[in-house]
């Protein structure tokens, strides 16, 4: 006999006594006064086996109820990623909308003082113009809006430039960090008057045209002077850094820093002159 034949013939015997056993179960499960002792006996010996067949299908149906609440937990959990990334994203806009209010409250405050002979429009930076021969930006608001060329563009760290011109929605603002965008100014303890430039390269700023003996020191303000028509007298342009003398002894060169982050800018204010 092959082993195959052989292991056909176990399987099936097997097979065959389980039947067998199963139908002996029935027959001698069912309720009788009087039961033969060889059936007593069968009834001993499969009522261990049915006992642990019974604990089995029950085990079977647990297991089958414990991989649904696996599934439960999945869905339940996706559910739970969900909400949370909604939440998240609330939070990130919520924190947002807090981050400007911050930034306009603190851009309406430093205006106060020239709310008498101003009207102020607050509004966004929306493009920077990367050409290296200007340095500009372009802010919402145009000649839709009442802004014009030469209106002064402050931040609340100071002061940024002016429009130089406008479409009807859209204003160009040159900065002053552009060499074109020299403003009068002023040291704010000293009144010493000079001329403050950008180089074009960086957002460093310098004042120009003080003579070598003014009473000035590093760390005092720099404000417009209210020369020239454009700028009100008292916008803070920021501090002085460095004082030099120049090489021929005359004037001396300052360097000033702002307090504005030209590279950072999002909110504006535009002062329009109330007529």
């Amino acid at each position: 006999m092959t082993p195959n034949r052989k292991k056909g013939l176990i399987i099936g015997t097997v097979v065959v006594l389980v039947l067998l056993v199963l139908y002996l179960a029935s027959q001698t499960s069912t309720d009788r006064e009087n039961i033969s002792k060889p059936e007593a006996i069968l009834r001993d010996i499969l009522t261990p086996m049915q006992n642990g067949a019974r604990v089995i299908a029950e085990n079977i149906g647990n297991w089958g109820a414990y991989l649904e609440g696996i599934d439960n937990l999945r869905a339940e959990n996706e559910e739970l990623r969900k909400e949370l990334s909604a939440l998240r994203l609330q939070l990130v806009q919520i924190d947002e909308y807090k981050l400007e209010n911050e930034r306009l409250h603190k851009l309406l405050n430093s205006v106060d003082d020239y709310r008498p002979k101003f009207d102020y429009h607050t509004t966004t930076v929306i493009n920077r113009d990367p050409s290296t021969w200007y340095e500009t930006i372009r802010i919402n608001g145009g000649a839709a809006d009442g802004f014009a060329p030469n209106m002064p563009v402050v931040c609340a760290e100071g002061l940024v430039g002016r429009i130089i011109n406008t479409s009807e929605h859209e204003s160009e603002v040159l900065l002053i960090t552009d060499r074109n965008g020299a403003v009068s100014c002023m040291v704010q303890n000293t009144r010493t008057i000079g001329v403050v430039e950008g180089d074009n390269e960086t957002t460093n700023l310098s004042m120009i045209h003080v003579p070598y003996d003014a009473e000035i020191e590093n760390y005092q303000q720099v404000i417009t002077s209210g020369y020239g028509g454009i700028y009100p007298q008292g916008l803070l342009v920021g501090y002085i850094n460095n004082i030099d003398l120049q090489s021929d002894g005359l004037m001396l060169n300052i360097d000033v820093r702002s307090y504005v982050d030209f590279e950072h800018l999002e909110d504006v204010m535009v002062l329009v002159r109330k007529k």
